[in-house]
């Protein structure tokens, strides 16, 4: 009977610290802590763009780069089908390799900010700096536990539906060249060289995926699929 009770008292005491595990809750997003994070996020910025104006274009001429960057997205999309890169394989081995390093580092800083302050919107922390920018070069081994951290924040309401379905289109897309769940963004098509949209797998899992964050479902000709 002693060690039946001993269990039980093992039993509740671990319930109990789960529950207060839940119960935690962020910390106090303070002047001094806003000041703080912009200051970060600004310097995150700068080091995410740091070679990824030279990898996207395909040269190392500045001038050029700042030439494309005014263009429309359909026309800078276009000009970048069909400009040939003036890397070597060597120049881009090289200028990815300390990209990545910078894209894991972001992520797992980005990652530590959201434990701790939650999602930190424009608007919650006052600043033109956006954290989206971040994920979307998030590094494929840390996509599934950074979906995992939103999508709580999309179910406290820090996180606004279509910024986390947004990201995982972009991430399915980009990283495992899957087609886009929720149907988020337009995309290019290199036959007709014009912007068109979606391609998902079913108009009804897609909607069903939607309404389950609190996004209105896609009507006809928001979309493209074979079924």
């Amino acid at each position: 009977m002693r060690k039946i009770g001993i269990i039980l008292l093992i039993c509740v005491f671990a319930i109990s610290c789960k529950n207060q595990e839940k119960e935690i809750k962020k910390q106090e997003l303070t002047n001094k802590a806003k000041t703080e994070l912009i200051s970060e996020f600004k310097e995150m910025e700068k080091l995410d763009q740091l070679n990824r104006s030279f990898l996207q274009v395909g040269t190392l001429n500045q001038n050029l780069i700042d030439s494309v960057s005014s263009l429309s997205i359909q026309k800078y999309i276009a000009f970048l089908s069909s400009f040939e890169s003036e890397l070597s394989k060597k120049q881009q081995d090289s200028l990815w390799s300390i990209q990545n390093e910078i894209d894991l580092k972001n992520t797992n800083k980005l990652y530590s900010i959201i434990k701790k302050y939650g999602w930190l919107s424009t608007t919650r922390l006052d600043s033109i700096v956006s954290p989206m920018i971040f994920l979307f070069h998030t590094p494929p081994e840390t996509i599934a536990k950074m979906q995992d951290i939103l999508l709580q924040e999309v179910k406290e309401n820090r996180m606004e539906p279509i910024n986390y379905a947004t990201y995982v289109d972009n991430m399915r897309k980009k990283a495992f060249g899957k087609n886009q769940l929720y149907g988020t963004g337009d995309e290019f098509d290199p036959e007709t060289k014009s912007i068109v949209p979606p391609f998902i797998e079913n108009i009804d899992s897609t909607n069903m995926e939607r309404v389950k964050i609190g996004l209105p479902e896609l009507k006809e000709g928001d979309f493209r699929s074979d079924k």
